[in-house]
């Protein structure tokens, strides 16, 4: 059965199609649908926009953009991979702006140590062409710097710009009414060719407007950001934990020692989850067996050195410091080794791994590390309290699925737990549903602040009123049509 479409709608994708091409934009479902989908959508109110579009360049964004305002049809910006948090769904309905044919690393500059992307560049993609030369975007995870994802460049959801502020050095943007900006030196006219590497230039930092902003200012072309050597000597120490507390605190000293390039850690059923075979995951008591044979918390601490006598150093320190809180070394045979081999290389088989489970909310909350065994306990609390309980392949319940990063040189750090629900199942459902307004609120309470901006949405009247007038203020100026991700912020706006 075909369903009519307005004259209106026809109109407007008439001219989308002359702008992108008949192959690049679409009005079918079967089309939209995977570009409305997130993690929790399954247990959430689902949105559907009424058309699809990807152009292959800036010009196009631009004229996609001045086409929206001029039929008032709304832009919800998705660049690549999997959304999450609710970060990209269309609650106005109007267009998927899908930027994943953008999808070139345009420069590797080995002097400045930038790498200059395109929106649609994968994770993996960035790291595969950087290690060729020698170089590699800052893992996730804190060294003596601070680092993080590409951001929503790799996760999908509204097209950020990145998530790691300090990581970004320029950005290129299409504003809202389709004009087109540059930030940092490459704001100078001429300089995004000859100079477009000074990150604090002409005053404030324009870049860090739009990062995490889920498209709400604009939509990001263009990203330049630092890279770093990469030795040819690397090496990986997991440290096993019989305590939570003793895990984080321990974690926390091995990040102080500034050594390592990479610290993050997981506990006993994330590593299961990951480490698993597909076989293994058929099967549940054999599931239940190696599931007991892994740590119950672990850190993973790596280096980057010149020489064999430096990468046995930073060992020995590493260890001896871990040893001074009741944590020991561990070693790792066989697939399990294979799949902790390829964990930080963003493949798709690793993603699978990762999200092959119950779909799942990533519970995140950001604190200093010595907060983070409380936030642990309320959270088990308030599912304890709701009968709420997670499992994994052996059938048995298990507590949620963590993984620790330090984060912004380790005055912050992020644990994520993983919160699942059965989509087939509505008291999972509800019971989901129910844990997300308790959990965030108690977290809130508690002092644990969020990295996405999608999360203004629950948190709005806890935040200052300047703060948000401010927010509502510069969405004003550079939108005035209300073009770009109506209500992904604000309710209202």
């Amino acid at each position: 059965m075909t369903t009519a479409v307005s004259s209106d709608k026809k109109l407007f994708f008439d001219e989308l199609v002359k702008v992108v091409g008949r192959d690049w934009a679409s009005m079918d479902k079967e089309d939209i649908l995977p570009y409305c989908r997130d993690e929790v959508s399954q247990a959430l109110k689902v949105y559907t926009a009424d058309y699809v579009v990807m152009p292959a360049d800036v010009e196009e964004v631009q004229a996609v953009v001045r086409l929206a305002n001029k039929y008032k049809v709304p832009i919800y910006p998705y660049s690549f991979g999997v959304s999450i948090s609710s970060a990209a769904v269309p609650r106005n309905a109007g267009m998927m702006l899908v930027t994943r044919r953008m999808n070139q690393i345009l420069e590797i500059n080995e002097e400045t140590m930038t790498a200059t992307i395109e929106p649609g560049v994968t994770w993996s993609k960035l790291i595969y062409e950087l290690n060729l030369k020698g170089y590699e975007v800052l893992p996730l995870g804190g060294g003596p710097h601070s680092g993080s994802l590409v951001g929503n460049f790799v996760l999908g959801g509204g097209n950020t710009g990145g998530i790691d502020m300090n990581e970004e050095v320029s950005i290129e943007v299409v504003l809202p009414t389709g004009e087109l900006l540059r930030t940092a030196s490459a704001g100078f006219i001429g300089h995004e060719k000859i100079n477009p590497y000074v990150r604090v230039a002409w005053g404030p930092n324009l870049t860090g407007l739009f990062r995490g902003s889920l498209g709400w200012f604009g939509v990001v072309t263009k990203l330049l950001r630092r890279i770093y050597p990469l030795q040819k000597i690397q090496d990986r120490i997991e440290i096993a934990f019989d305590d939570f507390t003793d895990c984080v605190i321990g974690m926390r000293e091995i990040v102080k020692l500034g050594i390592c390039r990479q610290v993050y850690g997981l506990d006993q059923a994330q590593i299961a989850i990951i480490g698993a075979t597909p076989e293994l995951c058929t099967q549940p008591e054999e599931y239940w067996k190696f599931e007991q044979t892994l740590p119950k918390y672990m850190v993973i601490a790596k280096t980057n050195c010149h020489l064999e006598e430096q990468k046995d150093i930073y060992r020995k320190i590493i260890l001896a410091k871990a040893a001074e809180y009741k944590g020991r070394l561990v070693t790792f045979t066989g697939t399990t080794k294979k799949a902790l081999d390829i964990m930080e290389q963003g493949s798709s088989d690793m993603a699978v791994r990762y999200l092959r489970h119950n779909p799942h909310l990533m519970a995140f909350v950001q604190l200093p590390p010595s907060m983070l065994p409380g936030a642990r306990k309320k959270t088990l609390e308030i599912l304890d309290k709701m009968d709420f309980h997670m499992t994994s392949f052996h059938n048995k319940v298990v507590p949620p699925r963590i993984w620790l990063s330090p984060w912004e040189r380790n005055e912050s750090w992020l644990m994520e737990q993983d919160i699942e629900f059965d989509p087939l199942d509505k008291v999972s459902i509800d019971k989901f549903r129910k844990f997300m307004v308790v959990f965030f609120d108690e977290m809130a309470n508690y002092g644990a602040s969020q990295i996405n901006a999608a999360f203004l949405r629950r948190y709005e009247d806890r935040m200052m009123p300047t703060y948000i007038n401010m927010l509502k203020g510069i969405k004003k100026m550079l939108d005035p049509n209300g073009i770009l991700a109506p209500r992904q912020v604000f309710k209202d706006i």
